[in-house]
């Protein structure tokens, strides 16, 4: 049974506006980061590659914008960390700088995960 009213529609159909544009910015940025960093040749372009890299840095990208509600600084440092994935940015330390990729990111989850159980656990006294 479906219900036609304004506030069912509103609540239901409409409330993953805000994620489609974030999903929306962080896929032009993903192929934005792919492009930039060296990945713009036509072999590389056609190979399957591409879509585990692309997944990547759309991924990383999304949650970089999700960040930047909370945590200003935090979020231009993960978007600024995502560069250091390509081994084309910095060819003399190929697979040297991608652990601090990694840090930022587990550093912004630890923040939320840890906000969360704070929540949770004032709410539970």
């Amino acid at each position: 049974m479906c219900s036609n009213s304004y506030s069912f529609y509103n609540n239901v159909y409409m409330a993953n506006e805000k994620n489609k544009i974030d999903i929306f910015i962080s896929l032009l940025l993903g192929l934005g980061i792919l492009l930039v960093t060296g990945w713009s040749r036509l072999d590389i372009i056609l190979s399957k590659n591409l879509v585990i890299s692309l997944l990547i840095f759309t991924s990383l990208s999304f949650f970089s914008l999700k960040a930047y509600s909370s945590y200003k600084y935090l979020s231009i440092l993960m978007f600024l960390s995502i560069f250091l994935l390509s081994p084309q940015v910095f060819a003399s330390r190929q697979g040297e700088l991608f652990p601090v990729t990694y840090i930022v990111f587990m550093i912004y989850f630890s923040l939320v995960l840890g906000k969360y159980m704070y929540k949770k656990w004032k709410s539970s006294l």
